[in-house]
């Protein structure tokens, strides 16, 4: 298999991979990682949560794009605002890459990875905000948001904050960073859709 046609595999199948690998990284850090860093281990555990997430999302029952482009976008089925390529950039490089190098940095200094349990949080709760806006009970990746991303993302900001690397629960820059980061997908998401709009009418 080429690279050219690994790549292609793989912007197919990377959500499937990434459950596959959630379950090494948890192997990994339970077994390894807690025994070294209990707060390395607290900021490298959201990773494969997250990738649980996107199972939930796109695997198992999947269709989570098929969900924003419908009751959020109110388009047709068919219609491709957010496409393979994007949906692929976004979660590999925000989840496979950004929060773990980040995490990883955290052995250097903590602060480095401090704003990644906010970003997990407020993720999760971001698909509440879907339901809502959906009206709809459920929607692509919120029972992994009510069940782990927020509940864990909660625990584990109480816990920096209990050992004295958090000075304020939500009083804090790794807050903003955090909700920052979650702010800026329905941004680019708003701009997709114009685009697409813009596109779609010519």
């Amino acid at each position: 298999m080429t690279i050219i046609e690994y790549y292609k595999w793989l912007k197919k199948e990377w959500a499937k991979v990434g459950l596959i690998l959630s379950i090494f990284l948890f192997a990994i850090l339970f077994v390894i990682v807690r025994q070294y860093d209990f707060v390395i281990f607290v900021l490298l555990l959201h990773t494969p949560l997250y990738m649980l997430h996107q199972t939930e999302e796109y695997v198992f029952p999947g269709g989570f794009t098929e969900f924003f482009t419908t009751k959020i976008f109110n388009l047709k089925k068919e219609d491709t605002p957010l496409n393979e390529d994007f949906i692929f950039f976004v979660n590999i490089s925000l989840i496979w890459i950004v929060l773990p190098v980040f995490a990883l940095l955290s052995t250097i200094n903590y602060q480095y990875g401090l704003w990644i349990p906010y970003f997990s949080l407020f993720a999760g709760v971001a698909h509440i905000v879907l339901a809502i806006k959906a009206k709809k009970m459920y929607n692509p990746g919120l029972a992994v948001s009510l069940f782990l991303n927020i509940p864990v993302g909660l625990w584990s900001i109480i816990y920096l904050e209990n050992i004295g690397i958090l000075s304020n629960l939500f009083l804090n820059l790794y807050m903003w960073i955090g909700l920052g980061i979650n702010a800026a997908l329905p941004v680019l998401g708003v701009f997709l859709y114009k685009n697409y709009r813009k596109s779609a009418s010519k």
